[in-house]
């Protein structure tokens, strides 16, 4: 049997659609999840990765696990301390859960990070949930994709929101910073080549799409696919962060965090043929994409 945690959420819900109708029985497990809001056919088992005594009956008799439960950056975080218990601890709490439950294989989504990463930061906490999964001593695969596009993913949708109604887009981060966006049903149908096949396991593997692009190409794209005029303005990241912080106190769906600011610390990008070398094909272009679907 495939546990998918996280089965309500983005990237747990769209692999489930992708897995069902296969030959292995399927569950997805989240804090409230319920029969009618999966596929058909796949078990609805309600747990909390921050309460270790609800997990044993999710992962009764499974043998792969995909683990995508997880605060990701765009996210505020709902407590002090929120990410760390979500991510990390609650990561600690399956592994151990999936050790005692005899689990086989342990898929891991977390995200490109650059080490070293502050103590206390998001970014620490996605970092915590990798050496769980490593120190497991489970047969497992962890997946760092870049951010993501394609679907409604929050990378771009976010920035379109924002393109509908402000004259005036921010430019985050150095100027020649890159990202490589990767392509939702690109990183879905990797997902389910680890979930079937044994020969990644034991490792980590970066994964990006099939172009490297600036930050002001990301949003000069996203206009351009809104038919939208916008002006791109430099932010000076002092700046952002406190209009980060300020939006993350006042609304409960900031259109930006001091999470995702760490996402400009670095370049996120990997090998342009990480994906066409480890799953044999090669991912769609982030520009290209946009412009010939929209924004959808």
């Amino acid at each position: 049997m495939i546990l998918v945690t996280g089965a309500t959420g983005f990237i747990g819900s769209r692999l489930l659609k992708r897995l069902a109708g296969g030959s292995e029985p399927l569950r997805g497990s989240s804090r409230s999840v319920r029969a009618e809001d999966l596929p058909a056919g796949v078990e609805a088992v309600p747990a909390d990765v921050t309460k270790p005594e609800t997990l044993g009956k999710c992962l009764a008799g499974v043998g792969t696990v995909v683990h995508a439960a997880a605060i990701t950056a765009n996210l505020k975080e709902p407590y002090r301390g929120g990410y760390d218990r979500i991510n990390r601890a609650g990561t600690e709490n399956l592994v151990k859960a999936a050790q005692e439950a005899g689990v086989k294989r342990l898929v891991l989504l977390s995200g490109l990070v650059q080490p070293p990463v502050k103590e206390g930061s998001y970014m620490a906490t996605r970092v915590a949930m990798e050496d769980a999964v490593r120190g497991s001593g489970i047969p497992h695969l962890i997946l760092q994709p870049s951010v993501l596009f394609g679907d409604g993913a929050e990378f771009v949708s976010a920035l379109a929101g924002v393109a509908r109604w402000s004259p005036a887009l921010p430019l985050l981060g150095p100027p020649r910073m890159l990202f490589q966006p990767l392509w939702v049903e690109d990183l879905l149908r990797c997902l389910e080549a680890s979930v079937r096949e044994d020969r990644h396991l034991g490792e980590t593997l970066p994964l990006g799409g099939g172009e490297y692009v600036t930050f002001r190409q990301v949003l000069e794209t996203i206009c351009k696919a809104a038919g939208r005029r916008r002006l791109l303005l430099p932010l000076p990241m002092p700046i952002a962060r406190l209009q980060a912080a300020l939006m993350s106190a006042l609304l409960s769906r900031p259109p930006l965090t001091p999470a995702t600011l760490e996402l400009f610390a670095f370049d996120n990008t990997t090998e342009l043929d990480s994906v066409e070398r480890s799953f044999g094909f090669k991912p769609r272009g982030f520009r290209e994409h946009l412009l010939a679907n929209g924004l959808s």
